[in-house]
């Protein structure tokens, strides 16, 4: 019996340290939107985020410079906005630290 317990704690223990080390902590979910080209109209690349507020990335790697692409990104804001003729206008321009495709 005294197996039996010792399995199951272990098995607990192993489950929470697993979920701890998610590589997940502390993204969000987001869809890059292509607004356009910036010189013209657009915005470039900005990131939708799952309550429609709206983020423009300093930089956006290539891999990820496709419309409508469903990701999950961690990011810091980077103190500056900027501005264009896209959804609010004004945005807020994010450093991404992470980012990688969302295979949902």
């Amino acid at each position: 019996m005294q197996y039996f317990k010792w399995i199951s704690i272990l098995a607990i223990f192993s489950a929470l340290l697993l979920n701890s080390c998610s590589s997940d902590k502390g993204m969000v979910d987001a869809t890059v939107i292509n607004t356009g080209d910036i010189t013209y109209d657009g915005c470039g690349y900005v990131l939708e985020l799952t309550n429609h507020e709206l983020l423009q990335p300093i930089y956006l790697p290539s891999d990820y410079q496709l419309h409508n692409l469903k990701v999950k990104v961690k990011y810091s804001h980077s103190g500056m906005q900027d501005t264009c003729d896209y959804g609010t206008v004004i945005y807020d321009l994010i450093d991404i630290e992470k980012i990688k495709r969302d295979l949902k």
